[in-house]
């Protein structure tokens, strides 16, 4: 009996909090209309005075606030560019209001003749009072609420809302903390956040924040560096031309970037000419900024003052429309407005430098425990009647697949594959590659795998599967220990019964390897059987990066391990395959079976064997085999280094430099041989070689170097063509070189007869060749003459994946 009354007492406690906490808060709404019109307003700014309260008006003029009780009355302020500014007090109650503001046009400029138009003179104080500002704001804290709703046709979201021709398709909602150290170092926490059923919680990571700042120098769109107007050289690079009065305290100036050739936006920014800093800005990307299926896009962006000490971003509204013309099959239409206000900037905030070494962004453990208080005392940037809607819609069909408008074959048959084919690229599993996969020793595989964190300093990798043709099982267990509270040493340690590649596995990935050899008989890899164990200690700095299936890494890395592994050569098990039936297999080279134990390390810089991570890394991997150290029946030395490099030769055009080179001495077996990498089945990565035919060259030490040079579109716009490339065709000129070579002991030691470059009347191997960037988006086609080891060039046309 004790027990219910205190759990009675405990349940009427918490009642009356809640009561407390949402009394203690008035609610005022409204909308906001031209006071001639009668059009809804939005992006007007609204501010209750004496108080840190703010928020924005959403698209339809609607607005809300949550002021705190305890006066009997507020101010608040209705301000917009190009309308009077308002100044209401009224009761502080909760009320819904209907404001209207009247409509004032900045003064036009009266037409003077001068030398340099006032603008640039405006904008040297803007820039001069920027760079103040620069040298004493360093670190800061905000608040940020954002949303990302994607709105399409009713017949690419298979329903209809009845309101049209459109209808949401996804809305995302997020409230994080963010955490700034100019220049370059952010991190965002999410507090709260939700999104329609179709979503998973994973994918809301939509925290945009003040990492889009178009005050700062560059802005970010697309992974595309747009130089700002307010950019330190923006004198240089921009037109500004003065549209009202000089004398006004707010005055509009339109930009132009002075070439078409370089990335830049095109519209109006408004200035304060009493305190030299922009109030709103009006922006569009130019022609040379590529957009997906030439999307239109809008950016607007406001800001505030705090304190007169620093300009902060406030709200920003990005607005992006398409039509996705594809091989004139397909045309959905799709239409994306992303919305975030700013807000309790803190100036002074204390921190650890320890945020910046986690993900860009991450969610709190509360974050997706929906808290309605939360939402209702917080909200900055209200929804529109169909936004509410739309949640509940997307979870009925989601709920009843069957009541969509229209289900396809696809819908029905095909969607549930690929569904749960995206599923295990999710965290726990590891990717579909580990649930099957096929090549010429084991054939199909079939197995599962899973990433586990049970706590948060233990990392637990499970593989397993099993070869149909070989008839052998594999299996890898691991751990790994997060030894200190950044998470940057980590101890590490595996055992694994696995078919091993002596080629890098990254280079053509076992996805592409099962594509190929499925249907066209043709396996890339070289192969062979290892059986044992593995342990590590690995330092890493740097913010951690996504890699791929739920997996974070560090760009920066050192590890040193120690292997034992007992290994034996795989035969050739299978030749099935789709199509080419009858053609000949290639053999898979025999290896000198034993026990190798080696001690290792790798070096990465801004680099990471699985993904680019940034477009100028080094890594460098090294292994020794020496029985006097270690029980080994090997003994040798071998080092590899991988280094890229982006560097810009104009605005719009880049040279990329990928250099590798492999090195070895001692006694080495066939299994630590290198070979140029290539194309298989006319379908290549990266900067491999493309007029190599599969493991042509081989050796124990190897150099190669491949440049490909990006002339843009040549012309901005002028080659997007509708259902092809209307992302813009781009030109690549492409040339590679490369060598291979046995040494005397290693050719007495194994007995190999593989070819080298070396042993050609050119000892190297080169080729040079055109690409067609962007083809669909995602594409790009080359086209090859290989030039060496033929009397006349010989000419390949291949596939790979866009480079941007």
């Amino acid at each position: 009996m004790a027990g219910c009354c205190i759990l009675l007492l405990g349940l009427a406690w918490n009642v009356s909090a809640h009561a407390r906490t949402t009394d203690s808060l008035v609610t005022m709404r409204g909308t906001i209309l031209d006071a001639g019109s009668g059009e809804e307003l939005r992006f007007v700014t609204i501010r209750v005075d004496g108080m840190r309260l703010g928020t924005v008006s959403s698209k339809g003029g609607a607005f809300l606030l949550r002021i705190p009780s305890g006066a009997d009355s507020v101010t608040l302020t209705y301000s917009l560019i190009g309308y009077r500014t308002q100044q209401v007090r009224l009761p502080l109650e909760n009320a819904r209001l209907t404001v209207r503001l009247t409509e004032e046009p900045l003064r036009a400029r009266e037409v003077v003749v001068v030398a340099e138009d006032p603008a640039v003179r405006i904008m040297r104080k803007v820039l001069a009072r920027k760079a103040a500002q620069n040298d004493t704001i360093r670190r800061y804290t905000y608040l940020l609420y954002s949303k990302f709703v994607a709105v399409t046709d009713t017949a690419t979201a298979s329903r209809s809302s009845g309101r049209g021709d459109t209808t949401v398709f996804s809305i995302l909602e997020s409230f994080s903390k963010g955490y700034v150290e100019r220049p370059g170092r952010s991190f965002n926490e999410i507090i709260q956040r939700r999104q329609t059923a179709n979503i998973p919680a994973q994918a809301n990571f939509v925290t945009f924040g003040t990492n889009l700042n178009v005050y700062d120098d560059v802005v970010n769109i697309l992974d595309q560096e747009i130089a700002s107007p307010f950019a330190t050289d923006a004198i240089d690079v921009y037109d500004f031309t003065l549209m009202s009065n000089e004398e006004d305290s707010i005055v509009r100036i339109d930009v132009e970037p002075k070439s078409s050739a370089r990335r830049g936006f095109t519209g109006s920014i408004f200035i304060n000419t009493l305190r030299y800093v922009p109030v709103e800005v009006r922006l569009l990307p130019n022609r040379a900024v590529n957009l997906p299926f030439d999307a239109a896009l809008s950016y607007r962006q406001t800001f505030t003052e705090l304190g007169g000490a620093a300009l902060m971003p406030e709200a920003l509204s990005i607005a992006s429309s398409m039509k996705a013309d594809i091989l004139f099959l397909l045309s959905p239409r799709l239409d994306i407005t992303i919305e975030n206000f700013c807000y309790d900037y803190d100036l002074r905030a204390v921190f650890d430098d320890d945020v910046f070494d986690r993900r860009r962004v991450e969610a709190s453990a509360d974050a997706d425990s929906f808290d309605s208080t939360f939402w209702r005392t917080h909200v900055k940037i209200p929804l529109r009647r169909e936004e509410e809607l739309a949640y509940e819609e997307i979870r009925l069909a989601q709920e009843n697949p069957d009541s969509l408008m229209t289900t396809t074959f696809l819908d029905r048959y095909i969607g549930p594959v690929t569904r749960t084919i995206a599923r295990l690229g999710r965290s726990p599993f590891t990717g579909f590659d580990d649930v099957f996969r096929y090549n010429r020793i084991h054939g199909a595989y079939v197995g599962a795998g899973i990433r586990v964190r049970p706590d948060t300093i233990v990392e637990v990798l499970a593989l397993g599967g099993y070869g149909v043709d070989d008839r052998r099982l594999y299996g890898t267990l691991g751990a790994t220990l997060f030894v200190d509270d950044r998470q940057r040493w980590s101890i590490d340690g595996n055992v694994s019964r696995r078919l091993q590649r002596r080629d890098n596995p990254f280079a053509v990935r076992n996805a592409l390897i099962t594509f190929t050899s499925l249907l066209f008989n043709n396996d890339y890899g070289d192969y062979y059987y290892a059986t044992g164990w593995e342990a590590g200690l690995s330092y890493g700095w740097g913010q951690l990066r996504f890699i791929r299936n739920d997996v974070y890494e560090r760009p920066s890395r050192l590890r040193v391990f120690v292997r034992s592994e007992r290994q034996e050569t795989a035969r050739q098990r299978s030749s099935f395959s789709i199509f080419n039936r009858d053609a000949p297999v290639r053999d898979n080279p025999a290896i000198f079976g034993g026990n190798m134990q080696t001690l290792g390390g790798d070096l990465y810089l801004s680099y990471n064997p699985q993904r680019n991570l940034s477009r100028t890394g080094l890594g460098i991997s090294g292994e020794l085999s020496e029985p006097s150290i270690l029980p080994s029946d090997f003994r040798f030395r071998w080092l590899e280094v991988h280094a890229l490099a982006r560097i810009a030769t104009m605005p719009l055009w880049t040279l990329d430099v990928s250099l590798n080179a492999g090195w070895s001495d001692g006694d080495v077996p066939p299994q630590r041989f290198f070979s140029l990498e290539s194309a298989v089945s006319g379908i290549v990565s990266g900067s491999a070689f493309r007029g190599v035919r599969v493991k042509e060259f081989y050796g124990d030490r190897y150099v190669s170097l491949a440049l490909a040079h990006n002339f843009g579109e040549v012309i901005p716009g002028l080659l997007r063509i509708p259902n092809v490339a209307s992302f813009g065709i781009e030109f690549i000129a492409m040339g590679s070189i490369g060598w291979t070579a046995f040494r005397d002991r290693t050719l007495a030691y194994t007995g190999t007869t593989l070819n080298t470059t070396n042993n050609t009347a050119e000892k190297l191997y080169y080729e040079v060749g055109l690409g067609i960037n962007r083809i669909l988006l995602l594409l790009r086609f080359d086209i090859s003459a290989r030039i060496s080891q033929r009397a006349m060039p010989q000419f390949f046309f291949t596939l790979t994946m866009a480079t941007f």
